[in-house]
């Protein structure tokens, strides 16, 4: 996956130089492809990285939960080791039910589920329904997971609407005849 990425953000950064893209249009495609890049090298070649930078880029971050060391006034469990890799399991709702699955495979597959279901039915019903599965699924507050659906369902309709992409349509079943009209842009401006 990573050897794909890196060879998808090459191609986005040499692209627009050889399609002669225009300066202001080049920009964000090849900044962007830059990140993913550099990225993907750090993650690809972690094992070979001196010490201090290998920690930093292979270290497992969790958004879901707090370190109480950094939290004023709370006690701090100094008797217990630190959990390696190894030891760290997410509290997620296949354990609940027994099912052990790894977080990278779940991530990879829904993600791809995700993509198949924005082409299929378009992005604008497969946001909400991805960030609801995976948010509930990391166990995340029900609350959150509905916010951030709400939240990527916006940014997806800010999409279609400023930038006209149509995400409500997807390539075996269309459903934007049953949403209302968009409004029309903002453009700016004399009269």
């Amino acid at each position: 996956m990573l050897v794909v990425l890196i060879g998808v953000s090459a191609l986005f950064i040499v692209e627009p130089v050889l399609s002669n893209y225009p300066d202001d249009a080049r920009v964000f495609p090849q900044l962007t492809a830059s990140i993913v890049f550099v990225g993907s090298l750090l993650l690809l070649f972690r094992d070979y990285l001196p010490g201090p930078l290998r920690t930093f880029v292979a270290e497992s971050i969790s958004i879901t939960s707090t370190d109480e060391s950094d939290i004023p006034g709370s006690k701090a469990n100094l008797e217990e080791p630190e959990t390696t890799d190894e030891e760290y399991e997410a509290e997620t709702l296949g354990a609940e039910y027994g099912y052990r699955v790894d977080e990278t495979t779940f991530m990879v597959v829904t993600t791809i589920l995700y993509f198949a279901g924005g082409w299929a039915a378009g992005f604008l019903f497969a946001t909400p329904i991805y960030i609801l599965g995976y948010t509930l699924w990391f166990r995340t507050n029900p609350i959150t997971s509905v916010l951030l659906a709400v939240l990527g369902t916006f940014v997806i309709y800010l999409f279609m609407t400023y930038l006209v992409l149509p995400f409500d349509q997807g390539h075996i079943f269309d459903f934007s005849p049953f949403l209302p009209l968009l409004a029309e842009p903002i453009t700016g401006g004399g009269v």
